[in-house]
């Protein structure tokens, strides 16, 4: 390192340089090979302005770095040499970081190419993918985008527990390193549907178990997901042998990460802004993503011909703290109402929730493409970097660029607190109907089993008909007819069973009726003499304090009167009794919001309120006791009073109504059992110690059926 160098000029600390303060990094522009020193610790900010500028953006933005972008990436060296030399000893690597870690990029932009150095080029065979919805044809992808043929590549089609080494033994030359990256490993448990997910961990730890020098595995995955690993404890004893946890780089790796790029391209930093950045980086918690994104976007709005990147830019664009969701709210209020509901489409397809948590999940391209204007703003969505597409026409899939933008953008945060339901919904649909049209190959009276019906069918129906899900898939599609149709064959066959059974019933009934008549007649009057005696056996157990029994055999009676059509004294005194009593015992605490209005009645015994809370309750002057809460007005009553002779009473609310009530209390039989089922429905269904047959009593009285 120079006394001068630029490295020093940003403030560089040279304990956190690698050997005796000749710093290595990983380059590979200069020689042909991977270790090269850094510009930024061998000349001085003016030399670096002299070298040629090439105008071109050396950041990222929101993509990961991939092979071919080993030249800009930078900061990561000691992590390259140690996972080098970890992988020279061990064949099995799960790379644990937070999301915006740089796992994937140190992978891909570091060790790779490192191993590549170190075996040869020639000899490395990357085999690289995402389990996505069904990781054996991930794989099979990954091996068709190499160096091998369909007809070989199909191998890895097959979902089978010896697949992985079946693939092995019939494809890799014995002189290769096959190194197998699965990245975003937590897709297994957010993507992929159980029965593929468990045989797919099954043939991944058989090959993991076979223990090739010379097959490599690696895996990166989110550190919140760990908790996934639990039911599958071959994947625990994986993360204890051969996990390492990837932690967030310092500020002497930070400054080489975002000077290095610009100094390779001739253009350096104002003084004090890279301090500023760092400052800015870990206030956000350390995501490199925003951070790569950032340094993009500063080198697009500056004057890049000044070869100087500013302060002033860096402030107008939002810093890293703030120049994502500038930039998407920038694009989105460029965006008509028809636009904007068009990009909320997109964005709710390719979002999905784990928990609490929101993740981005991978949806076809083709999904979008069939209406025009949703097909303009996926366009410009992708354009503008929020969106990435890969893969060819016909089999692209299009996801959000990075979590960090679900993280950081207002918008997007305010539609998933919006349509959480439905975002979880579609994510159950998703998964059932993968798994009713995996089994549809199978066992298609097995696969009926999996449609859906009740209220998640009537749910997901609503949702399509109010035209929120417009971006299912054709399996989901297919499901949902499915399920349609199997709910229309069920209540198709229940109302045919009702129809036999009604038959039968009726033949049966015309045959007993001559033979029955006689018996009916003395029925009839046993009922009659047994609805008495339950009127006053309830009487008799309200005397002994025992109220809610008392109600159970008072509505026995009543039911009973009502079957018959007829009158009893004894049930309906027995009846009112029980309510007269129950309004007693009541507090005048009642009324759940201000009370607007008191008026006494005109004989001074009843006191009458009206209420915030829409209601008006009359209460017993003596006791102090609720006697009756009138419903009926939908905002808050301003006024209540009694009529000269106390049988009305009238009243007036803010919902602009003036009502009339009748206090007339000679209720018939109707009435009285209403009001007594009303005060006692909880008690039957709730009660441990009510009688089954007793517990649907009121089944039918005084609610809609």
């Amino acid at each position: 390192m120079t006394d001068k160098s630029y490295y020093l000029e940003i403030g560089g600390d040279v304990k956190g340089l690698i050997g005796d303060g000749e710093f290595k990094g990983i380059a590979g522009d200069i020689s042909g090979g991977v270790i090269n020193q850094y510009i930024i610790t061998q000349k001085s900010g003016v030399e670096i302005q002299a070298q040629p500028l090439i105008t071109g953006s050396p950041y990222l933005g929101l993509r990961k770095f991939e092979v071919d972008d080993k030249d800009r990436f930078f900061g990561r060296d000691n992590w390259i040499i140690e996972l080098t030399d970890y992988l020279k000893q061990k064949n099995v690597l799960l790379l644990l970081g937070a999301s915006g870690s740089g796992k994937s990029s140190l992978v891909q932009a570091g060790l790779i190419p490192k191993l590549k150095d170190d075996f040869g080029a020639n000899k490395l065979v990357n085999l690289t993918f995402v389990p996505d919805v069904n990781p054996f044809e991930s794989f099979y992808g990954c091996l068709l985008g190499n160096r091998y043929k369909q007809y070989q590549a199909k191998l890895a089609q097959a979902v089978k527990e010896d697949t992985l080494i079946k693939v092995v033994e019939g494809l890799k030359n014995n002189s290769d390193l096959w190194f197998i990256f699965i990245d975003q490993f937590e897709e297994l448990f957010t993507r992929t549907p159980k029965t593929e997910r468990d045989i797919f961990i099954k043939s991944l730890i058989k090959l993991i178990e076979k223990n090739d020098s010379l097959v490599k595995i690696v895996m990166t995955m989110r550190a919140d997901f760990l908790d996934k690993l639990s039911p599958y404890p071959s994947l625990g004893k994986i993360h204890d042998q051969y996990s390492k946890m990837l932690t967030d780089m310092d500020e002497s790796q930070l400054r080489l990460a975002i000077a290095e790029p610009a100094a390779r391209n001739g253009v350096i930093f104002e003084k004090g802004l890279i301090n500023q950045i760092v400052a800015d980086f870990y206030e956000q918690a350390g995501s490199l993503p925003l951070l790569q994104y950032t340094l993009d976007l500063l080198w697009e709005k500056d004057h890049i011909q000044e070869r100087v990147l500013n302060n002033k830019i860096y402030q107008e664009i939002g810093g890293v703290t703030g120049a994502l969701e500038k930039q998407a709210d920038k694009i989105y209020s460029q965006f008509d109402e028809q636009q904007r509901k068009a990009a909320e489409e997109i964005f709710l397809e390719l979002i999905s929730l784990e928990g609490k948590e929101a993740v981005s999940r991978r949806a076809d391209k083709s999904s979008f493409e069939q209406e025009e204007m949703q097909r303009e703003v996926l366009y410009q969505l992708i354009d503008n970097r929020l969106l990435v597409s890969k893969g060819e026409d016909g089999k692209a899939t299009v996801e959000v660029a990075h979590e960090a933008l679900l993280r950081s953008w207002k918008v997007l945060q305010d539609l998933i607190r919006e349509k959480e339901e439905i975002i979880v919904l579609r994510s159950r649909l998703y998964a059932d109907a993968k798994q009713w049209d995996d089994l549809q190959k199978q066992d298609a009276v097995k696969a009926s089993s999996e449609l859906w019906g009740g209220s998640k069918l009537a749910k997901i129906v609503e949702f399509q008909k109010n035209n929120s899900l417009p971006n299912l898939d054709p399996v989901a599609i297919e499901f949902i007819k499915a399920s349609i149709s199997q709910a229309e064959r069920q209540k198709n066959e229940k109302i045919r069973t009702a129809l036999r059974i009604a038959a039968v019933s009726l033949v049966a009934v015309v045959i007993s009726t001559g033979l029955g008549w006689m018996a009916w007649n003395k029925t009839k009057e046993a009922e009659y003499n047994q609805a008495e005696s339950l009127g006053r056996y309830s009487l008799s157990l309200l005397n002994e304090h025992k109220n809610l029994e008392a109600f159970v055999e008072a509505i026995k009676a009543g039911k009973i009167l009502q079957k018959q059509q007829t009158y009893n004294k004894e049930v309906t005194n027995a009846l009112q009794e029980l309510l007269n009593r129950k309004s007693e015992r009541n507090r005048l605490e009642g009324h759940d919001d201000f009370v607007q209005s008191v008026n006494f009645s005109p004989d001074g015994k009843t006191l009458v309120s009206s209420s915030g809370d829409n209601t008006i309750k009359l209460w017993n002057v003596e006791t102090g006791q609720e006697i009756r809460t009138l419903k009926g007005h939908d905002d808050l009553v301003t006024s209540v009073n009694f009529s000269p002779d106390g049988k009305t009473l009238v009243s007036g609310s803010a919902d602009n109504t003036i009502k009339l009530w009748n206090l007339g209390t000679d209720w018939g039989l109707s009435d009285l059992m209403e009001r007594s089922c009303a005060w006692v429905r909880v008690y039957l269904q709730n009660n441990i110690n009510v009688r089954e047959e007793d517990r649907h009593l009121c089944d039918g009285i005084g609610t809609k059926n």
